[in-house]
């Protein structure tokens, strides 16, 4: 009895061993084909830290790319496979060792040196400006917009003219000193040292909101012509407001609507029938919900014209032939 027992026991640790060498079998033959079928191709590698800004030109003398092999499953689609494709080129960073050369480490110069200076044209000039945030639309300003730039005026005196007309005028409008447009359609080319083309990571998904610098506000830059540049810095910035402009604005004048109603005691525009709301007498118009409105009604239109064709199409298509009847 205890020989029988002995020779099971034998017997299942052959079996055990048979199993496991042929599953080890099976595992090496699939990986074998697995590595035949995946074919080792060449790629570029950076063998040396490369410092951004350096050329391609010195790079390859340097001898800080070197060709490896690797399986082609591996290889970047963008993998640089000629090193002519780099040529006269510059690192646009610093680049560490190991990793594939691909295309984009390397670019033009012109692109990698770009300087502030760059985003500046020939006919303009570049300076800064302090606003507080909130005359800066709440800090809801970006670089690349464009503002429009409203001076306050010094409340208003006597000397306008007759002091008891002036008295009177004082007594019934609510108007205290003018707010004039010194300039519309102004650019923003760059809001606390971030310039245009700056991206803002984490920000893809969420309205960023420029905070007040250290002085105690907002660095605003702008590129505009030397004369407009002259007459803005002549206006203290504590009298500045910035006002945002959509992207569809055209230039169109401000006349100077306050004096003018302040002199002639003209009625509040809430009290004139033509005006009532700051958007006319129709009061406000959403003009972004129409156009959602309207581009889904002619997506409306476009689906039944759709649907009719094919329906025309299949009846043609299920009209028995004449020349199959009999």
């Amino acid at each position: 009895m205890g020989s029988r027992k002995i020779l099971m026991l034998i017997g299942s640790i052959l079996i055990g061993a048979l199993a496991g060498f042929l599953l080890l079998n099976y595992v090496q033959n699939v990986e074998g084909e697995i590595r035949q079928d995946a074919q080792r191709v060449p790629v570029w590698v950076i063998a040396q830290e490369i410092p951004a800004g350096t050329t391609a030109s010195d790079v390859v003398r340097t001898g800080r790319l070197e060709q490896r092999e690797i399986e082609s499953n591996f290889r970047p689609d963008n993998a640089v496979t000629d090193l002519s494709q780099i040529q006269g080129r510059v690192a646009v960073a610093n680049l560490a060792t190991n990793q594939v050369l691909v295309q984009g480490l390397f670019a033009d110069p012109e692109v990698v040196e770009t300087t502030f200076a760059d985003l500046v044209q020939s006919d303009q000039i570049a300076i800064s400006i302090t606003v507080p945030k909130n005359r800066a639309v709440g800090g809801f300003v970006e670089p690349g917009d464009f503002v429009d730039i409203i001076t306050l005026g010094e409340p208003f005196q006597s000397e306008l003219g007759d002091e008891d007309a002036f008295d009177a005028a004082a007594r019934q409008t609510p108007y205290s000193r003018p707010a004039r447009f010194l300039y519309r359609g102004v650019r923003i080319i760059g809001v606390n040292g971030r310039l245009v083309g700056d991206g803002i990571p984490g920000a893809e998904d969420e309205v960023v909101v420029a905070q007040d610098s250290e002085e105690g506000g907002m660095n605003i830059t702008l590129a505009i012509p030397a004369d407009a540049a002259q007459r803005l810095l002549s206006v203290p910035e504590s009298n500045l407001v910035l006002a945002l402009l959509p992207d569809a604005w055209e230039p169109v004048a401000q006349a100077n609507i306050v004096y003018e109603d302040f002199l002639s005691d003209a009625p509040l525009p809430g009290e004139l029938p033509s005006l009532v709301t700051p958007y006319g007498r129709t009061g406000f118009v959403d003009l972004f919900a129409e156009a959602a409105e309207a581009e889904a009604e002619q997506s409306l239109d476009q689906n039944l014209e759709d649907e009719l064709f094919d329906s025309l199409a299949d009846q043609a298509a299920n009209t028995d032939d004449p020349s199959d009847e009999g």
